[in-house]
């Protein structure tokens, strides 16, 4: 190995035998600042140029004369004024001697002593390395890295293959090919500089470097990186440190420089497609910009666009001079092209770091792959440096991310739990209708005026999968509890210091869900406003620290999500806007109450406006209304724990730890207005439980009755008190070490330790019993399956359920089933009176003219669920015109049919103003959304 190393060190220097001819040329251009100390840098050259060629380009600030000071009798050369980098270059070489190779300097650059050398060393390896590139990094931290190589994305983005930030540790100290580098320090060899004439006059300001390197592999030469010569380089332009005379802004010049390289340079295969990919890739970016509230942004890279598209002669000559030199094909030069997956990594990386955030929402420095803590200096010549690196920690991985691992920990259970709704199918049962077979049929549910407003928020989502509609109410259901965790553990960093009260908090909230049944009962409309809720409070809290209409439209924005699928939680919220008005009306801020208040009801639609109609339907969530879930009346004990009845849900007297805490928690008197606070809300929860609770509502357009769900309100109620637990036992032994003991001290351990055990007790039955039942996966057929096969032809089946005593309730079901979103459709008030009474005379007064009734309803087969009760069954076989047919249950019966009378499909297409009101409503929607995004702000480099 050291003799391989020595030859290779014999090889490097081989050239000093024989030196080839180095001009050096130097580009000024307003840049007094860091002249003398690059002039420093090139007298220090262990092996100096042969000429330094010093070229002005319109210098305002006495640059040319500091030069001169410092080297009293060398010329400086004028460029004109506003002349790009490769124009200044080539009125020096066109003054300059002749020479073998050329060495590109910057005014803002400063080489390594050994840099020159080092780039010679590379250069004379072989006789096709026509340019050859150093490693560049950050002046004046000099130990970040700024370009290893450059190479450009199928989207026009420059990439170096470098983390933001990264310091140089020797990773990237291996010479390589690459497709271009940086034209500050860039050497080349003068003969490759005149065959292909330079940099290309077109790209004066931005994309030359790639454009030139591209352009010399092409022609069968190589382009080369030699890590171990370094330049510093300022980047004085892309900091905009300083003016450059230039026309347009600097986003907007260097997007036209990249869409002009990938169009100029792609093959001939590739330049129409790349030409309608690129523009319709740069249209799309513009509207994301323009939603993302960032419209300097979307200008800039409109008009870039435009400045290459709207001049297609340009291109074409472009095009020909390259074909004039290119020598090898375009698939030589492939291989120095990033991965067409690049950009996509990227959005991924960003992706990952959102996650990250809410797992670990403790801020850290990052300085490339490795993390600092804010603060601290390192000295790095003479220059005070941030992100010094921190010393390895020797604590174990779960340790150090406790709240990580809690998280997996909480994901591993949620899969645990779901075991039983393994397998094939759609999520159903319980409140749960199946999902529909495409995200298309969402969308054509909201968008034909008669659905629910929920289903916009299903349907967005659920068109990246657009076949598979039921992953997003997966997601929504068997993800519930680490969703709420995540948003509740953000919501507990802004309220608590102690990191064990924030995640026991996070928990307490989130496993609330599975311990009042939602999750076993399928209540999509409560999961959702339980992962919802905490992103509500924290919007508020915003609000209150800088009230502004921005902030105020994003509480809305939360607010009209948790309403859409939780109408309850509209009420719920009363709290929030009740503290946020007393803020606003002491600041005069009355519009963004208005905000608060109205805007949420704007954002729902239709769907809230009928509630309002019908009192009642508050309580009506995302899904049926007639859970099939048994008896929902909670009794006072379970209103007490936040529990609101019905299967699924956990013991109540896992939770008493929690409501003691609370309790206790109003006798800290140093937090009691943070206590009362979280207090209030929880009062608002349970009155509202309370209210609800074993009461009945009517269902609009039928006689039928539906029990009111109090889940929602009852687990604010819980997860007020856990609040307000936390609230007090957070900071509270560094309080306790200020005063005299008292008798509470010894009690607040044992209650703290029972309410700290509420949530592992909740975990352990909830894996233990599992997710299923009523919930399930598998088919959503109501009805039999060659039922749903009549439904092709336009047939209806009704479904008839109960018995004479209790009553008969029904159904009229067309296809297998209603699926999620449409069992909230508004239904017909005359034509299920209609039914209603056609059904009263089939079990009371059976006639066949009932059949024909049934006929023209659309209706061909009758459906009797199990048990079916033997007087219905007996006054349907004694119709004429019913004719009995299998069921594949023996407890259920079947009747089709039989009338002269055509079946009749009824028209259930909604009218113009339901469809005009539907695209308004979506309008509405957009608006909202994207003035509730954050803005973008520009960012230098």
């Amino acid at each position: 190995m050291i003799d391989v190393l020595e030859d290779e060190v014999q090889q490097d220097g081989a050239w000093r035998l024989d030196p080839p001819t180095v001009t050096a040329v130097l580009v000024l251009s307003d840049g007094a600042r860091w002249i003398p100390a690059a002039l420093d840098a090139l007298a220090a050259q262990s092996h100096a140029p042969d000429e330094l060629v010093v070229v002005d380009v319109g210098s305002s600030d006495g640059s040319p004369d500091l030069v001169t000071a410092r080297l009293p009798g060398h010329p400086v050369l004028n460029a004109p004024a506003g002349s790009g980098f490769g124009a200044a270059v080539q009125v020096g070489l066109d003054r300059a001697r002749p020479a073998d190779w050329v060495w590109l300097l910057h005014d803002d650059c400063a080489p390594d002593p050994d840099a020159l050398a080092c780039l010679l060393d590379e250069a004379t390896r072989a006789d096709d390395v026509a340019v050859v590139g150093p490693k560049v990094r950050e002046w004046p931290s000099l130990r970040r890295l700024v370009e290893v190589g450059v190479t450009l994305t199928g989207t026009g983005h420059r990439e170096t293959g470098l983390e933001r930030g990264e310091p140089d540790q020797g990773q990237h100290d291996r010479p390589r090919d690459v497709l271009a580098v940086g034209s500050a320090g860039m050497l080349v060899r003068r003969e490759a500089w005149d065959a292909l004439g330079g940099f290309d006059p077109a790209l004066p300001r931005y994309g030359d470097d790639v454009d030139f390197g591209w352009r010399v592999s092409r022609a069968g030469l190589r382009v080369r990186v030699a890590p171990r010569a370094v330049v510093f380089h300022l980047e004085a332009a892309s900091r905009s440190l300083r003016e450059d005379g230039l026309p347009g802004t600097p986003a907007r010049e260097q997007r036209r420089a990249a869409l002009f390289t990938l169009l100029a340079n792609a093959s001939p295969a590739g330049f129409a497609w790349q030409s309608v990919r690129l523009f319709l890739g740069s249209l799309l970016r513009v509207l994301a910009l323009l939603v993302a509230k960032a419209p300097t942004e979307a200008r800039d890279e409109l008009l870039g666009m435009l400045a290459v598209y709207r001049r297609p002669g340009e291109m074409f000559a472009a095009r020909r001079r390259r074909a004039a030199t290119a020598t090898v094909p375009p698939a030589a030069v492939r291989e120095l092209l990033p991965s067409p997956a690049q950009p996509y990594q990227h959005g991924l990386d960003s992706l990952v770091d959102v996650v990250t955030a809410l797992v670990r929402p403790v801020p850290v420095e990052s300085t490339g792959r490795r993390a600092s803590t804010p603060g601290r200096r390192v000295q790095a010549r003479g220059l005070d440096e941030l992100g010094a690196e921190v010393p390895d920690d020797d604590r174990p991985v779960w340790a150090r991310r406790p709240w990580f691992f809690t998280m997996l920990v909480v994901v591993l259970a949620s899969l645990a739990a779901a075991r039983g709704l393994v397998g094939s199918g759609s999520l159903v049962g319980g409140a749960l209708p199946a999902s529909p077979g495409s995200a298309g049929d969402w969308w054509s549910l909201f968008l034909g005026g008669s659905g629910p407003s929920f289903v916009l928020a299903l349907a967005a989502p659920a068109t990246v999968v657009w076949g598979h509609p039921g992953l997003v109410v997966d997601l929504l259901v068997v993800g519930a509890v680490p969703l709420a965790a995540l948003t509740a553990h953000r919501l507990a960093t802004r309220l608590l210091v102690s990191a064990w009260m924030q995640a026991w908090f996070a928990l307490t909230w989130a496993l609330g869900a599975v311990a009042v049944g939602a999750v076993a009962q399928g209540r999509l409309g409560t999961l959702v406003a339980v992962v919802v809720a905490p992103v509500v409070v924290g919007a508020v809290l915003a609000l209150l620290e800088e009230p502004g209409w921005q902030r105020a439209v994003r509480v809305a924005a939360w607010i009209a999500l948790a309403t859409a699928f939780a109408p309850v939680a509209f009420w719920l919220s009363v709290p929030a806007v009740l503290v946020a008005a007393s803020v606003l009306w002491s600041g005069r801020r009355l519009e963004l109450l208005a905000v608060v208040a109205l805007v949420p009801l704007a954002a729902v639609g239709p769907w809230t406006w009928q509630r309002v109609l019908a009192p009642g339907t508050w309580w009506w969530e995302a899904g049926r209304v007639d859970a099939g879930v048994g008896s929902l009346d909670p009794s006072v004990l379970d209103l007490l724990v936040g529990r609101a009845g019905g299967p699924g849900s956990a013991p109540a007297w896992i939770a008493l730890g929690v409501v003691l805490a609370g309790l206790l928690a109003l006798l800290r008197a140093d937090r009691r207005t943070a206590v009362l606070s979280a207090w209030a809300v929880g009062l608002v929860g349970l009155a509202v439980a309370v209210l609800g609770a074993g009461t009945r509502f009517d269902v609009p357009g039928t006689a039928t009755s539906a029990p009111a769900w109090v889940g929602l309100p009852a687990l604010v109620w819980a997860g007020a008190l856990a609040l307000a637990a936390a609230l007090a036992v957070d900071g509270w032994r560094e309080s306790r070490s200020r005063r005299q003991p008292t008798a509470l001290d010894r009690v607040v351990p044992v209650v703290a330790v029972l309410a700290l055990l509420a949530p592992v007790l909740t975990a352990g039955w909830w894996v233990v019993r599992g997710d299923a039942d009523p919930l399930a996966r598998g088919s959503a057929t109501d009805v039999p399956a060659y039922l749903v096969d009549r439904a092709a032809a336009g047939e209806a089946t009704l479904v008839l359920e109960g018995d004479r005593a209790d009553g008969i309730g029904f159904e009229v079901v067309r296809g297998d089933g209603p699926r999620l979103g449409e069992e909230s459709v508004p239904l017909d008030t005359d034509r299920e009176q209609a039914t209603e009474a056609l059904v009263a005379q089939m079990v009371s007064d059976p006639s066949p003219t009932v059949v024909d009734g049934l006929a023209r309803r659309g209706i061909g087969a009758v459906y009797v669920r199990a048990p079916a009760d033997e007087a219905v069954v007996s006054s349907l076989d004694a119709i004429a015109g019913l004719e009995p047919s299998g069921s594949p249950d023996p407890d259920s019966r079947v009747w089709t049919v039989a009338s002269d009378v055509d079946v009749a499909t009824p028209d259930e297409s909604s009218s113009a103003w339901s469809v005009a009101g539907a695209w308004l409503h979506l309008l509405v929607v957009l608006v909202v959304v994207v003035l509730a995004l954050p803005g973008r702000r520009r960012r230098l480099r």
